[in-house]
């Protein structure tokens, strides 16, 4: 190499450090963050299901608690004590460091002799928060912990106070719940004494929120609420519950979707055969000119998008056989000329101009043994046995008083995700049993069925619906209106869609029959929502409720966004956005810092000034497979 060739790459390379290595230098970090392992663990007295799977509203105290966990996409995992040693094996990592941020104490027991409660000190003593609920926390550990000893229930009827400013009642007075009024509220209520704590909010002389600071990072507060379902129920102690959390663990990720202001819509029964047939279900199939005009037209209108809960096992009485609706062109009973072929393609075409998605509905819509007595409903007379509402039912044997085996259910199931897949290349992530029924015992739960099946949402008719993935099913009772409406009850619609639902969708669905009734039905319909309400989609709230949120614990702030298949597929092809909002001692250490460097999967989207921060930040992904990493880092 020539002396002249050797001169131009040193300089070449003199250039490239002053202009390239030189400002990323001095960009370099100016700080760094200790961060919270961003996960919860809840800890109960009992579950009802002995596998720890199945969590159920009528049988599980808990059920409130961990439903707005899910509902606000906070990590968590469930420590039942009927059956689970409390130690480090569970709060600790191999390092010795806490797996949770939060630990979400709601167990009430007289004594917990034979758990290790050293080990709850030794992990909040590593950076985990204690939250306690509706607990006496009968024990020295929790004692000194909180900062409190409970000493007796008792009743008051006066009104709860803010006896000392903080984040975590802050916002109460600006909601006017501050103060409280509890006139008629004869419940047991706990009463405690502080031995350190400081009183946030009082009845008279009974502290009904505390606040302990067993460690420089760390909180420990109780909450005096008379049951858990007031932390879901009561905009005063949810509003609470969520500002302990965010104070607890520094920050919370929730979904950027104002659900107070949406609805998930879905309509039944396309492709089931009873409409040809049964002389108080008898009515056309819409067919694709009538679905363009009156579904498709509407709802691009509106920039709205539904489901279409959908039946793929057409039950022909003629052949005795379960067969394809989409190849039955036929006068009717009534006749009425049904059109199936015209009926799928419409369907089709709302999926292609993406206004619908394909649900499961079950595969046929009736039961599965149409042979033993009182049938055979095949040859059954349809003025009589063959008409019984038990036959139209496919997850519950209302014919006989009996449940549907587990296996029978899953084998359904299966057919629907399959023929769906076939028909409308469509992969389904909700299900909404035909008919309403569905078993309801440990094993044979159809919730339980479904997320072995593959299903992300299940609606247990008539009143609320599961969260599911392969290892919980959790009753999602409380977080969202649930209700049927169809072109002659519109009037109760208002009456329906008035309970709160600040923590998910309000949950609505009608029948094709509607449209076939009544062509203009779904104009009516919008025409009757308030201008406010948009609609989500089932999968876009399957996607947000499934997302998975990890971060760091060292240097940089990152949030990894990841997803189990098939759940996330909504996010594949469109955006999510979150938002997080800050604790006020997380968001001083965020200011500390000259400067913020913002990015989305290893790409630099902004830089923040100190000023820009507020209590609340906004963190928007690309479309596309996960995980999506977003990051926070500290500049010179």
């Amino acid at each position: 190499m020539g002396a002249e060739n050797l001169e131009k790459i040193l300089a070449a390379l003199v250039l490239f450090f002053f202009l390239v290595v030189g400002p990323a230098a001095g960009e370099g970090r100016a700080t760094t963050w200790a961060i919270k392992p961003y996960r919860a663990l809840l800890i109960v007295d009992r579950w009802s299901d002995p596998t720890s799977m199945l969590v159920d509203h009528e049988k599980d105290d808990f059920q409130p608690v961990a439903a707005l966990l899910k509902a606000w996409s906070v990590p968590f995992d469930i420590l039942r004590l009927d059956q689970q040693h409390l130690d480090n094996t569970y709060l600790l990592d191999r390092s010795g460091g806490t797996r949770y941020g939060v630990l979400i104490w709601v167990a009430d027991s007289p004594s917990y002799t034979e758990q290790n409660l050293g080990s709850l000190a030794e992990a909040v003593e590593g950076g985990a928060s204690l939250l306690v609920a509706r607990s006496r926390f009968l024990d020295p550990t929790l004692e000194k912990l909180l900062g409190l000893k409970f000493k007796a229930p008792y009743t008051a009827t006066e009104p709860l106070r803010v006896t000392e400013p903080h984040f975590i009642t802050r916002e109460l007075a600006s909601h006017s719940m501050d103060p409280l009024d509890t006139a008629w509220d004869f419940g047991t209520r706990l009463w405690v004494d502080p031995r350190g704590a400081k009183i946030l909010i009082a009845q008279t002389t009974h502290p009904t929120l505390t606040l302990n600071s067993p460690g420089a990072e760390t909180a420990a507060i109780w909450l005096g609420v008379k049951n858990l379902a007031e932390l879901r129920d009561s905009p005063y102690w949810r509003e609470l519950f969520f500002r302990s959390l965010v104070w607890s663990l520094g920050y919370l990720v929730r979904p950027n979707v104002d659900y107070a202001g949406r609805v998930e819509v879905e309509i039944d029964d396309w492709g089931t055969s009873d409409k040809g047939y049964l002389s108080y279900w008898k009515y056309q199939e819409p067919d694709e000119k009538s679905i363009r005009e009156n579904l498709i037209a509407p709802l691009e209108k509106r920039g709205a998008v539904v489901a279409a809960n959908v039946i793929t096992g057409y039950v022909d009485r003629k052949t005795k056989r379960i067969v394809s609706p989409w190849t039955q062109r036929f006068t009717d009973a009534f006749g009425v000329e049904q059109d199936y072929a015209s009926t799928q393609r419409g369907l089709k075409a709302a999926v292609e101009a993406g206004v619908l998605e394909i649900q499961s509905h079950g595969w046929t819509h009736m039961q599965p043994d149409l042979e033993s007595p009182p049938g055979p409903w095949w040859t059954a007379d349809l003025e009589g046995e063959a008409s019984a509402g038990g036959w139209y039912t496919e997850f519950g044997d209302l014919v006989r008083g009996t449940e549907s085996p587990a296996i029978v259910q899953l084998f359904r199931l299966k057919r629907s995700l399959q023929c769906l897949q076939e028909d409308f290349g469509q992969r389904p992530l909700e299900l909404r049993p035909g008919g309403g029924a569905w078993s309801k015992s440990q094993f044979n739960n159809t919730g339980r069925v479904a997320a072995q099946a593959g299903f992300g949402l299940y609606h247990a008719e008539p009143d609320f619906y599961y969260y599911l993935d392969r290892d919980l099913v959790l009753d999602m009772t409380g977080v969202s209106p649930h209700f049927t409406t169809s072109f002659d009850r519109l009037d109760a619609l208002d009456a329906q869609m008035s309970r709160p639902h600040p923590d998910g969708p309000a949950m609505m669905v009608f029948h094709d029959r509607d449209v076939a009734l009544q062509p203009d039905f779904v104009n009516r319909l919008w025409a009757r929502l308030s201008p406010a309400y948009r609609t989500i989609s089932a999968n876009e709230y399957v996607g947000y409720l499934h997302a998975r949120i990890t971060s760091s614990t060292t240097g940089d702030w990152q949030l990894t966004f990841d997803g189990e298949e098939p759940y996330g597929l909504y996010f594949d092809q469109h955006p999510s956005s979150w938002r997080v909002s800050l604790s006020d001692p997380f968001l001083e250490k965020l200011k500390a810092a000259p400067g913020l460097a913002v990015s989305v999967d290893g790409r630099t989207t902004t830089r923040l000034k100190a000023t820009d921060l507020l209590h609340d930040l906004t963190i928007d992904l690309p479309a596309g497979p996960g995980p999506h990493v977003w990051k926070l880092t500290p500049v010179r």
